[in-house]
């Protein structure tokens, strides 16, 4: 089994709030199935979902860059208490560190891409 995500097509993806999971069903080139398990989900967003998704990799970013990028996203989900109840982005940040959560970025070759705000992710076969 490779290391890496490169080139694997996402089958589907399920998102267990209860287990505080991200699980993507993928497929690599050589047919094999595995799963892209994100432990410790705070939350998530894609966009571009489609069938025969490419991932292209997983980067691992910094959350104050997350921060930074993502304000306006933010801004407007503050009000919905989104991803959580705070009153400024340093709050969130302080949050996020304190947590030891991670930003990873899914970057697509074709269609599905996005971010997930997680402790960590591991392949499973």
């Amino acid at each position: 089994m490779k290391n890496t995500v490169h080139d694997s097509e996402i089958l589907s993806y399920h998102a267990d709030f209860e287990n505080s999971q991200l699980i993507m069903f993928v497929k690599d080139e050589g047919n094999r199935k595995y799963k892209v398990i994100f432990e410790g989900l705070l939350t998530f967003c894609f966009e571009h979902q489609m069938p025969n998704s490419i991932i292209l990799d997983i980067v691992k970013g910094e959350v104050s860059g997350f921060i930074s990028e993502k304000s306006i996203l933010l801004s407007e989900g503050k009000n919905y208490f989104w991803p959580l109840d705070y009153e400024s982005e340093d709050e969130l940040l302080n949050y996020l560190n304190e947590k030891k959560l991670n930003y990873y970025e899914l970057q697509a070759s074709y269609g599905l891409n996005g971010w997930i705000l997680c402790s960590h992710y591991h392949i499973e076969l």
